[in-house]
């Protein structure tokens, strides 16, 4: 009895404190690495890119704050109040991460006259994702490209618009394009193209090629307003065949020893980390460039397309500038992705806008045959907003 009492007394307090202590520390640690990997955007990569890094690992330190904060209230309570501290601090990035919009709104036959669809995809150039896929006799792409009928189409990785056998465009296709959007662009430098039922004209905004080869500017007239559109595809980080290998084999399979865990991981670093921050740079270049032509020409604007980089990422931050609205965050429900190739899961294609419209609804369609998947809007304008 004795004994038991000096034991309770010397060694199981002791030990429970020291337990407390390492469960205190751990999500001190995940607290902070949550919020500052949620406001990682905030920050220029170009001067911190650890920051931007810490940003695309905001859902991981996100998943593991809400574990721990579960762990916490079954086990140790008084630790739950930091983790839970750091989770409302990420509140903001938290919703535009996974917003909350339940419902869906009905459009009245006032506000259809004023509304049109837009659509921005990705489409790889055509190619199919799958590969070969038996008995298929047409492009599925562009068969779902038609079957939203959407009033503005905005396409990235395009480089023509033609039957070619060998991706299964047929003459009916084109055909069917050409009669459904009697106004059309394809930029093939820049692989930007535009499809649209009401008549545009691009515009040259005097930036240099090394930077304005990655947007297009388009002066759209619907009804009795203007819309200008940046149809986007940022810089991407340019990963090769064998990046793409040594990135999908860190899950895949196990390395057989420690040392080559550190020679994959040393890898990974030397070849993948250096190539985000070089495109994080680029990226930051085109977005500052996109939002002085926004600021130089104002009224109504859509920057949409693949921007290579996740929500409230700095480049998505500087064209938003607190003026624009993402239209996933105004209108969907959880999280998302929109690539889903090489492992590589992120929700990187946004839809921006600002002016006298708003966007009721946006939906994330999930045809299989290119590795991003769209995005089709749905806008109104709103005469008597300001």
């Amino acid at each position: 009895m004795k004994y038991s009492k000096h034991f309770n007394r010397f060694i199981l307090r002791p030990t429970r404190a020291t337990l407390f202590a390492i469960v205190a520390a751990l999500n001190t640690g995940l607290a902070m690495a949550t919020v500052f990997s949620a406001y990682g955007g905030v920050f220029d990569p170009g001067k911190v890119v650890v920051a931007a890094l810490m940003a695309m690992m905001f859902p991981g330190f996100l998943i593991a704050s809400i574990l721990f904060l579960i762990a916490d209230l079954v086990f140790w309570r008084k630790a739950a109040v930091v983790i839970a501290i750091g989770i409302v601090l990420s509140l903001p990035p938290i919703l535009n991460f996974s917003p909350i919009n339940l419902g869906h709104r009905e459009l009245t036959e006032a506000e259809k006259q004023r509304s049109f669809t837009f659509l921005t995809y990705n489409v790889l150039h055509f190619w199919d994702f799958r590969g070969n896929v038996p008995g298929l006799s047409r492009n599925a792409t562009i068969d779902y490209i038609l079957s939203t009928d959407a009033d503005i189409v905005s396409l990235q990785e395009v480089e023509f618009l033609k039957s070619w056998p060998l991706w299964r465009i047929t003459p009916e296709q084109i055909d069917e394009l050409s009669a459904r959007y009697p106004y059309r662009m394809v930029n093939a430098s820049y692989q930007l193209t535009l499809l649209s039922k009401y008549p545009f004209e691009f515009v040259d905004l005097g930036i240099p090629e090394n930077i304005s080869r990655r947007f297009a500017c388009f002066r759209i007239k619907i009804g009795g307003h203007t819309v200008h559109l940046f149809n986007v595809h940022l810089e991407s980080i340019g990963l090769t065949p064998r990046d793409k290998e040594l990135y999908q084999g860190l899950f895949e399979k196990a390395p057989g020893s420690e040392q080559a865990l550190r020679r994959e991981l040393s890898l990974v670093k030397t070849q993948l980390v250096s190539k985000l921050a070089k495109a994080f740079e680029e990226r930051t270049d085109q977005a500052r460039a996109i939002r002085h032509a926004i600021d130089s020409i104002g009224g109504n604007f859509i920057v949409a397309g693949d921007f290579n980089d996740i929500p409230d990422c700095y480049a998505v931050r500087t064209i938003m500038d607190g003026d624009m609205t993402d239209a996933y965050a105004q209108n969907a429900l959880g999280p998302s992705i929109t690539y889903h190739g090489n492992r590589f899961y992120f929700r990187i294609d946004h839809v921006l806008y600002k002016g006298d419209m708003d966007c009721v609804s946006l939906k994330r369609d999930t045809p299989p045959s290119s590795d991003h998947y769209p995005f089709l809007a749905t806008f109104v304008f709103d005469d008597n907003k300001p």
